[in-house]
């Protein structure tokens, strides 16, 4: 049984007992719901992934474009405000994993590989 499938009342119900991923937002500390929404591969590389965060509206539904949160200690953007979804006591959030924690240990190899710098 999918999300979708289940009564909004039972969804808080599901959301309250199953935990989750701790989100952090500013001071604001809660569970939430993390799932890779796509990928975009480019010669058998992934070069980007965006996720999906269903949160509850109440904790977190003040986010916007721009916004840095962290989910089990690794930090995201948020890509879009929070929509609505059920009677609007959840929101989904689209994110992005930040691009420098993505990239830093991918950019110091090819530096080094390329003969640009040398240790």
């Amino acid at each position: 049984m999918s999300w979708a499938t289940l009564s909004a009342s039972a969804n808080r119900v599901a959301f309250a007992h199953l935990g989750g991923n701790t989100v952090t937002a500013g001071a604001v500390t809660g569970s939430g719901f993390l799932a890779v929404n796509s990928e975009l591969v480019v010669n058998n590389d992934v070069v980007m992934i965006d996720y999906l965060l269903k949160i509850l509206t109440s904790q977190f539904g003040g986010l916007s474009f721009g916004d840095l949160i962290t989910i089990d200690g690794s930090v995201y953007k948020v890509e879009h405000e929070p929509m609505r979804i059920d009677d609007g006591t959840f929101s989904m959030i689209p994110l992005m994993k930040t691009l420098q924690q993505s990239l830093t240990a991918v950019f110091t190899f090819d530096v080094f590989e390329a003969g640009v710098f040398t240790a």
